[in-house]
């Protein structure tokens, strides 16, 4: 039996005063039936100029069925609006419908009841099942299913963990060369290839040129391993926006025993929006036990603090994710390079399409849109188009035919006539990707987490109180079987507590890598670094810790701003990405980025201001230096004699001196001095020393042949005797700065660099 409240609707004319009640508790009720009498007064029109008072009486008809319970209104009563009238013991609930049928009693829920305001169709509003989108249940049915699967997965000691395919687990394409470097072993992608699984959608699938095509599925590297270890801690549901028919394949092939994910599995298809994926669409009541793994976190617009975002697989170059038209445009960073094993990182190219990004609240409203057939069609269509394309222009053959190209000059221009045999031919698909490995030690850790706060709030509410002497205590009834709701902590809070200790304390400014006119802290890339504990900024300040630049981009107003602070660390953007990805802040120093000297500070004297580091790099190279053959040098160029070379007044050498430190070399602290002569008595006929002649005579040429200087990370950078070039906006590239040959203010510190530079290049 279900107890209804029945109330009395909107339509009837308030105020109404009850009149008289026509069934007593215990009473049968059917719909449409008279149950009380009411009145009502209006007012009616005579004339233009009259209106006269009149009472209705008329009675009240039963919208529900049942046996009545109790009144929750009385004779006499007056009623200004709508409120409920009773309480109806109802034989069926109807809480459990399919196709607009009730699953408990057989009643057509579609039936139209005038008496009644409501549909009974609005009994069963929630769909939480995974492979029918007619079978609808209610709030109250929903709430019990979902507490007994979280007692269930309390006692198992498991959470739920919610798995997005593309790119997350698998890579997918319908690009038919891989199917050819599968059957050529002599390909050099055959390695990469060799374990790709394959099917094809003769139904299902796409059409026009794409129909029946063949589907290749690359599982992630340590997908098996990773999948078995996770689901001992966790109940794995898939959850994607390709079809049914195509989720079903990906599943046979990582799960061909479904012992994994089972029967548990949501496409698009089921999920109720073609743009956006919604937790309760599976947990409609709580998901505080609900863990997400995605690459994409745009596309969980309500859940983003359960979700764990993953770097995207992309093992097929170029193809990115084949379902991409049922989701927004990506907007957030593509696969950083891989981690470096030699110290260094390679350059990874930021492929994010350019453009404007709309902000995340017109993003939500977007996805929020109803997904009518004519979106849905235009969207199919524009996968079809993809997938098209893919069959036509085979990118990955002509990246291949590319590569060996590429490969035929660098040896041609190598060998030079050599005998040696030809280099391997380069593979374009690599099989090296570790984010799994990343990844599975953040569920563990989340888990562990989990169970540790849950287990502690149980033994803070199971600690007995003192009690006084004589005091009895209750003996405890029944066995703890170790599970209590009310002592569920939520997931997506323990989530961020990990997660917000990664960059903690640090103040992160972004150059190159958000879209023009988007707030930094409202793009995808800014609302990680946020997450993971940085204060994201969008202007360069001594609070800044570090300048995040891209790889695209090295040289913006930004990046010259950063150079003149140095307390800010300037890194490549894969530094944040694999930080994000790993979960702890990771050494700067492979990452940092090569600055052009002209952007480097100088002081008001126009002397570079030289940073610890690079002092240091600078005083190894001095000690390698030969200084007793660059005096020699010098001093045949200048034609001076060893009497001019002599002399303890006003010298400047260029050696280090003892001052400078005590790593300085003695040795080397003997440079060539010049002897500037104070009293005029002194000067030659000319009016100076032969240095200060040679000095006037460089000046009076006005140029030099120092071209660059050698900055600390060894390249040799141009130089721009003006400074650093005119820039726009923050992210707007400045270039390399022109080389100026004329400079009347070059001094004397400079002449002797130009001459060393000169003696270098000479010995070389």
């Amino acid at each position: 039996m279900y107890d209804k409240v029945v109330s009395l609707g909107s339509r009837l004319h308030y105020p109404i005063t009850v009149t008289k009640l026509l069934k007593v508790p215990g009473d049968s009720v059917k719909k449409q039936e008279n149950i009380f009498e009411y009145k009502f007064s209006w007012r009616r029109q005579i004339d233009d100029e009259t209106w006269s008072d009149e009472t209705t009486y008329t009675e009240y008809d039963s919208p529900a069925e049942g046996v009545l319970k109790d009144w929750r209104i009385a004779e006499g009563m007056m009623i200004n609006a709508d409120m409920p009238c009773m309480t109806v013991e109802e034989a069926c609930g109807h809480e459990v419908q399919i196709q607009g049928m009730c699953t408990i009693c057989g009643a057509d829920m579609t039936e139209v009841n005038w008496a009644s305001e409501e549909r009974d169709t609005d009994r069963a509003m929630i769909n939480m099942v995974h492979d029918q989108t007619g079978l609808m249940v209610s709030a109250n049915v929903a709430k019990k299913a979902e507490h007994e699967t979280q007692r269930r997965l309390l006692s198992q000691r498991k959470l739920s963990l919610v798995v997005d395919l593309d790119q997350t687990i698998i890579h997918a394409c319908i690009e038919p060369t891989v199917g050819e470097w599968q059957r050529d072993p002599s390909n050099p992608n055959h390695e990469a290839v060799k374990d790709v699984k394959s099917f094809q959608l003769n139904d299902d699938g796409p059409r026009g040129v794409a129909s029946g095509c063949t589907y290749y599925i690359k599982l992630r590297p340590g997908l098996k391993e990773f999948l078995e270890e996770v689901s001992n801690l966790y109940e794995l549901h898939v959850y994607t926006m390709g079809t049914r028919a195509y989720a079903l394949n990906i599943a046979r092939i990582v799960d061909p025993d479904k012992k994994l994910f089972g029967n548990r599995v949501i496409s698009r298809d089921e999920n109720g929006s073609i743009l956006a994926k919604s937790l309760q669409r599976l947990f409609p009541v709580s998901t505080d036990m609900v863990v997400i793994i995605d690459d994409r976190a745009d596309v969980w617009p309500m859940n983003r603090p359960n979700l764990i975002k993953v770097v995207p697989y992309d093992f097929f170059k170029g193809i990115g994710d084949i379902n991409s038209s049922f989701l927004p445009k990506r907007q957030d960073l593509l696969p950083a390079a891989p981690l470096p094993s030699n110290g260094t990182t390679a350059s990874a190219k930021q492929n994010a399409a350019p453009g404007v990004k709309p902000s995340i609240g017109d993003e939500i409203a977007r996805m929020n849109v109803a997904d009518d057939e004519a979106s849905f069609k235009v969207q199919s269509e524009e996968q079809e188009k993809t997938l098209q394309k893919q069959l036509t222009d085979r990118p990955l053959l002509h990246m291949q035919e590319e590569l060996d190209k590429e490969g035929e000059r660098s040896s041609e221009e190598s060998d030079m006539g050599d005998s040696t045999p030809n280099q391997p031919r380069q593979h374009l698909l690599k099989d090296d990707d570790e984010e799994l490995m990343n990844l599975q030690d953040h569920l563990t850790d989340l888990h562990t987490s989990f169970y540790e706060t849950y287990d502690r709030r149980r033994r803070e509410r199971g600690s007995e109180p003192i009690h006084p002497p004589g005091h009895r205590q209750r003996r405890p009834s029944g066995v703890d079987d170790g599970v209590d709701l009310s002592m569920v902590p939520d997931v997506g809070d323990i989530l961020d507590e990990l997660k917000s200790n990664v960059l903690s304390g640090l103040v992160i400014v972004l150059s190159g890598l958000v879209p023009l006119g988007v707030k930094v802290e409202e793009s995808e890339i800014g609302l990680q670094a946020l997450t993971f504990g940085a204060q994201v900024l969008d202007t360069i300040s001594k609070r800044v810790t570090h300048l995040v630049v891209s790889t695209e981009r090295p040289r913006t107003k930004k990046v010259q701003q950063a150079a003149k602070i140095p307390s800010i660390k300037i890194v490549n953007q894969d530094w944040l990405i694999h930080c994000l990805s790993q979960w702890r802040r990771l050494s700067e120093r492979p990452y940092y980025l090569q600055i052009l000297d002209v952007d480097r500070d100088r002081s008001e004297d126009g002397t570079e201001v030289v940073s610890e580091d690079d002092d240091e790099a600078g005083a190894k190279d001095l000690k390698d230096f030969d200084w007793a053959t660059a005096d020699k040098d010098l001093q045949e160029m200048l034609g001076l004699s060893d009497e001019d070379m002599d002399g303890d007044d006003s010298d400047v050498s260029l050696g280090l001196t003892d001052s400078e430190g005590e790593d300085a070399d003695p040795s080397q602290s003997q440079g060539i001095k010049r002897k500037a002569r104070a009293d005029e008595d002194e000067s030659d006929e000319d009016g100076g020393s032969a240095l200060a002649k040679k000095q006037r005579i460089a000046r009076s040429r006005g140029t030099s042949s120092l071209r660059a200087v050698q900055t600390p990370n060894g390249q040799a950078d141009p130089v721009s005797a003006e400074g650093e070039a005119e820039a726009g906006d923050d992210d707007v590239d400045v270039g390399v700065p022109v080389n100026l040959d004329n400079n009347a203010d070059f001094d004397d510190d400079d002449l002797e660099r130009d001459l060393l530079a000169e003696l270098e290049a000479a010995g070389d």
